[in-house]
Protein backbone atom coordinates (compact mmCIF):
# COMPACT_ATOMS: atom_id res chain seq x y z
CA UNK A 1 0.00 0.00 0.00
CA UNK A 2 1.85 3.23 -0.88
CA UNK A 3 0.91 6.17 0.63
CA UNK A 4 0.40 9.33 -1.63
CA UNK A 5 -0.44 13.24 -0.66
CA UNK A 6 -2.94 15.16 -2.87
CA UNK A 7 -3.17 18.44 -3.73
CA UNK A 8 -6.59 19.92 -4.94
CA UNK A 9 -6.79 23.23 -7.02
CA UNK A 10 -9.78 25.56 -5.71
CA UNK A 11 -9.76 26.95 -9.32
CA UNK A 12 -10.12 24.02 -11.47
CA UNK A 13 -10.55 19.95 -11.07
CA UNK A 14 -6.95 19.80 -11.15
CA UNK A 15 -5.04 17.27 -8.87
CA UNK A 16 -1.43 16.58 -8.01
CA UNK A 17 -0.06 13.32 -6.21
CA UNK A 18 3.03 13.16 -4.49
CA UNK A 19 5.01 10.01 -3.54
CA UNK A 20 7.32 11.28 -0.52
CA UNK A 21 8.33 7.73 0.18
CA UNK A 22 10.27 6.61 -2.46
CA UNK A 23 10.55 10.57 -3.44
CA UNK A 24 10.28 11.45 -6.85
CA UNK A 25 7.33 10.80 -7.78
CA UNK A 26 4.86 14.54 -8.13
CA UNK A 27 1.97 14.15 -10.90
CA UNK A 28 -0.56 16.24 -12.59
CA UNK A 29 -3.96 15.18 -13.13
CA UNK A 30 -6.89 17.00 -14.72
CA UNK A 31 -9.51 15.77 -12.81
CA UNK A 32 -9.78 12.55 -9.93
CA UNK A 33 -10.86 10.64 -12.31
CA UNK A 34 -7.76 10.63 -14.53
CA UNK A 35 -5.93 10.40 -11.33
CA UNK A 36 -8.32 7.09 -10.15
CA UNK A 37 -7.06 5.99 -13.68
CA UNK A 38 -3.59 6.66 -13.84
CA UNK A 39 -2.01 6.87 -11.24
CA UNK A 40 -1.15 3.00 -10.68
CA UNK A 41 0.99 2.87 -13.67
CA UNK A 42 2.77 6.40 -12.97
CA UNK A 43 3.42 4.68 -9.70
CA UNK A 44 4.95 1.95 -10.90
CA UNK A 45 7.00 3.56 -14.01
CA UNK A 46 8.46 5.97 -11.09
CA UNK A 47 9.79 2.34 -9.22
CA UNK A 48 10.70 1.25 -12.20
CA UNK A 49 12.79 4.12 -13.22
CA UNK A 50 14.46 4.11 -9.48
CA UNK A 51 14.70 0.75 -9.47
CA UNK A 52 17.07 1.04 -12.67
CA UNK A 53 19.27 3.43 -11.42
CA UNK A 54 19.11 1.34 -7.63
CA UNK A 55 17.17 3.34 -5.60
CA UNK A 56 14.52 0.32 -5.42
CA UNK A 57 15.44 -2.86 -4.86
CA UNK A 58 11.81 -4.14 -4.99
CA UNK A 59 9.73 -5.62 -7.69
CA UNK A 60 8.08 -3.36 -9.65
CA UNK A 61 4.22 -4.01 -9.14
CA UNK A 62 1.56 -4.39 -11.42
CA UNK A 63 -0.01 -1.09 -12.16
CA UNK A 64 -3.09 -3.03 -12.26
CA UNK A 65 -2.89 -4.32 -8.64
CA UNK A 66 -0.83 -1.35 -7.21
CA UNK A 67 -2.87 -0.13 -4.14
CA UNK A 68 -2.28 3.77 -2.54
CA UNK A 69 -4.12 5.11 0.26
CA UNK A 70 -4.97 9.01 0.10
CA UNK A 71 -2.92 10.33 3.61
CA UNK A 72 -3.31 14.18 3.16
CA UNK A 73 -5.27 16.41 1.18
CA UNK A 74 -4.42 19.78 0.48
CA UNK A 75 -6.56 22.41 -1.43
CA UNK A 76 -4.81 25.07 -2.69
CA UNK A 77 -5.06 28.28 -5.18
CA UNK A 78 -2.97 27.32 -8.09
CA UNK A 79 -3.42 25.15 -10.79
CA UNK A 80 -0.22 23.65 -10.70
CA UNK A 81 1.70 25.52 -12.90
CA UNK A 82 5.56 27.14 -12.07
CA UNK A 83 5.32 29.63 -10.08
CA UNK A 84 1.90 27.97 -7.97
CA UNK A 85 2.16 26.68 -4.30
CA UNK A 86 2.85 22.94 -3.63
CA UNK A 87 1.21 21.10 -0.11
CA UNK A 88 2.70 21.01 2.55
CA UNK A 89 2.72 17.61 4.32
CA UNK A 90 3.11 15.51 7.86
CA UNK A 91 6.57 13.91 6.60
CA UNK A 92 7.77 17.26 5.31
CA UNK A 93 8.12 18.25 8.86
CA UNK A 94 10.92 15.26 10.02
CA UNK A 95 14.10 16.46 9.59
CA UNK A 96 16.11 14.47 7.28
CA UNK A 97 19.53 12.72 9.30
CA UNK A 98 22.32 13.25 6.85
CA UNK A 99 21.93 9.46 5.04
CA UNK A 100 18.65 10.72 3.70
CA UNK A 101 19.90 13.71 2.11
CA UNK A 102 22.79 11.84 0.60
CA UNK A 103 19.64 9.42 -0.59
CA UNK A 104 17.64 12.44 -1.96
CA UNK A 105 21.03 13.56 -3.55
CA UNK A 106 21.43 9.90 -5.37
CA UNK A 107 18.16 9.72 -6.82
CA UNK A 108 18.22 14.10 -7.57
CA UNK A 109 21.97 12.87 -9.36
CA UNK A 110 20.58 10.17 -11.29
CA UNK A 111 17.80 12.20 -12.60
CA UNK A 112 19.85 14.92 -13.50
CA UNK A 113 21.91 12.39 -15.77
CA UNK A 114 18.98 11.16 -17.16
CA UNK A 115 17.65 15.17 -18.28
CA UNK A 116 21.24 15.34 -19.69
CA UNK A 117 21.55 12.00 -21.28
CA UNK A 118 18.09 13.16 -23.35
CA UNK A 119 19.69 16.54 -24.54
CA UNK A 120 23.35 15.41 -24.89
CA UNK A 121 23.84 14.71 -28.78
CA UNK A 122 20.77 16.14 -30.23
CA UNK A 123 21.22 18.44 -33.64
CA UNK A 124 22.03 22.04 -33.72
CA UNK A 125 18.72 23.84 -33.29
CA UNK A 126 17.38 21.54 -30.83
CA UNK A 127 17.45 23.42 -28.37
CA UNK A 128 14.56 25.41 -29.77
CA UNK A 129 12.59 22.31 -30.58
CA UNK A 130 9.10 21.90 -28.86
CA UNK A 131 5.76 20.36 -28.29
CA UNK A 132 3.43 23.20 -29.49
CA UNK A 133 3.41 26.71 -29.03
CA UNK A 134 1.94 26.91 -26.28
CA UNK A 135 4.82 24.92 -24.78
CA UNK A 136 9.03 25.86 -23.72
CA UNK A 137 11.34 25.22 -25.95
CA UNK A 138 13.70 22.36 -24.81
CA UNK A 139 16.66 25.15 -24.06
CA UNK A 140 13.95 27.01 -21.83
CA UNK A 141 13.23 24.05 -20.38
CA UNK A 142 16.64 23.10 -19.05
CA UNK A 143 17.03 26.83 -18.03
CA UNK A 144 13.80 26.54 -15.80
CA UNK A 145 15.25 23.52 -13.82
CA UNK A 146 18.21 25.20 -13.20
CA UNK A 147 16.78 28.34 -12.14
CA UNK A 148 14.28 26.61 -10.19
CA UNK A 149 16.68 24.37 -8.62
CA UNK A 150 18.25 27.46 -7.38
CA UNK A 151 15.41 28.45 -6.12
CA UNK A 152 14.59 25.32 -4.26
CA UNK A 153 18.18 26.32 -2.09
CA UNK A 154 16.73 29.80 -1.30
CA UNK A 155 13.19 28.43 0.30
CA UNK A 156 15.44 27.17 3.28
CA UNK A 157 17.71 30.18 4.16
CA UNK A 158 17.16 33.15 6.69
CA UNK A 159 15.54 36.54 4.69
CA UNK A 160 18.21 37.88 1.97
CA UNK A 161 16.70 41.32 2.86
CA UNK A 162 18.09 41.05 6.50
CA UNK A 163 21.42 39.04 5.97
CA UNK A 164 21.90 38.87 2.04
CA UNK A 165 22.55 35.74 0.42
CA UNK A 166 24.97 33.40 1.41
CA UNK A 167 27.91 34.31 -0.39
CA UNK A 168 28.22 30.80 -2.24
CA UNK A 169 24.54 31.38 -3.86
CA UNK A 170 25.69 35.21 -5.15
CA UNK A 171 28.83 33.67 -6.44
CA UNK A 172 26.33 30.36 -7.99
CA UNK A 173 23.47 33.11 -9.21
CA UNK A 174 26.57 35.47 -10.99
CA UNK A 175 28.09 32.21 -12.73
CA UNK A 176 24.80 30.78 -14.18
CA UNK A 177 23.87 34.09 -15.34
CA UNK A 178 27.30 34.67 -17.00
CA UNK A 179 26.62 31.62 -19.44
CA UNK A 180 23.26 31.38 -21.86
CA UNK A 181 24.54 27.09 -22.44
CA UNK A 182 21.47 25.42 -20.51
CA UNK A 183 23.80 22.50 -19.62
CA UNK A 184 26.29 24.56 -18.38
CA UNK A 185 23.66 26.02 -16.00
CA UNK A 186 22.45 22.40 -14.98
CA UNK A 187 26.12 21.45 -14.40
CA UNK A 188 26.88 24.98 -12.05
CA UNK A 189 23.41 24.65 -10.11
CA UNK A 190 23.67 20.39 -9.11
CA UNK A 191 27.59 21.53 -7.53
CA UNK A 192 26.13 23.96 -5.33
CA UNK A 193 22.87 22.25 -4.96
CA UNK A 194 24.79 19.54 -3.43
CA UNK A 195 27.37 21.32 -1.59
CA UNK A 196 24.98 23.60 0.38
CA UNK A 197 22.33 20.64 1.39
CA UNK A 198 25.01 18.19 2.74
CA UNK A 199 26.72 20.88 4.89
CA UNK A 200 23.58 22.16 6.03
CA UNK A 201 24.06 22.67 9.95
CA UNK A 202 21.72 19.81 12.02
CA UNK A 203 19.55 22.14 14.10
CA UNK A 204 18.36 23.42 10.64
CA UNK A 205 17.45 20.38 8.88
CA UNK A 206 13.69 20.37 10.62
CA UNK A 207 13.14 23.89 10.54
CA UNK A 208 10.34 25.39 8.63
CA UNK A 209 10.66 28.29 6.86
CA UNK A 210 7.69 30.89 4.68
CA UNK A 211 9.49 32.34 2.62
CA UNK A 212 8.07 35.89 1.15
CA UNK A 213 11.68 35.93 -0.59
CA UNK A 214 11.83 35.27 -4.55
CA UNK A 215 8.18 34.70 -4.92
CA UNK A 216 4.86 35.83 -4.95
CA UNK A 217 2.52 33.12 -2.66
CA UNK A 218 4.42 34.07 0.79
CA UNK A 219 2.05 31.74 2.56
CA UNK A 220 3.89 28.57 1.73
CA UNK A 221 5.50 26.42 4.22
CA UNK A 222 9.19 24.82 3.20
CA UNK A 223 11.67 22.29 5.36
CA UNK A 224 14.83 20.48 4.09
CA UNK A 225 13.18 17.59 2.95
CA UNK A 226 10.55 19.51 1.09
CA UNK A 227 12.68 21.55 -1.01
CA UNK A 228 14.94 17.94 -1.39
CA UNK A 229 11.91 16.35 -2.57
CA UNK A 230 10.44 19.15 -4.95
CA UNK A 231 13.82 19.29 -6.33
CA UNK A 232 13.16 15.76 -7.83
CA UNK A 233 10.00 15.76 -8.37
CA UNK A 234 10.26 19.13 -10.54
CA UNK A 235 13.08 18.05 -12.46
CA UNK A 236 11.57 14.44 -13.15
CA UNK A 237 8.22 16.28 -14.77
CA UNK A 238 9.99 18.00 -16.79
CA UNK A 239 12.19 15.34 -18.05
CA UNK A 240 8.76 13.84 -19.29
CA UNK A 241 8.21 16.85 -20.96
CA UNK A 242 11.83 16.75 -22.69
CA UNK A 243 11.30 12.77 -23.54
CA UNK A 244 7.67 13.90 -25.06
CA UNK A 245 9.64 16.76 -27.76
CA UNK A 246 12.66 14.16 -28.64
CA UNK A 247 10.29 11.29 -29.50
CA UNK A 248 7.92 13.54 -31.36
CA UNK A 249 10.69 14.52 -33.59
CA UNK A 250 12.12 10.97 -33.61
Amino acid sequence: MFQVYLDTSRRSSRVMAHLLEPPGLGIRFESRPALDAGLGEAVAAHLAWLGSHGHWSHPTPDPAGLQWQIMEEQLLEGDFESGDDVGFYGPDLVPPEPGEIERYLAIARSAREELLALVRGLPAGAMEWRRDERSRPIGQILKHVAGAELWYITRVIDDPSERGLPPELEDLDRRMDATEDPVARLVLVRQGFEAFFRWLPLERLGRVVTPSWFCEITTERWTVRKALRRAIEHEREHTRSVARVVEGRG
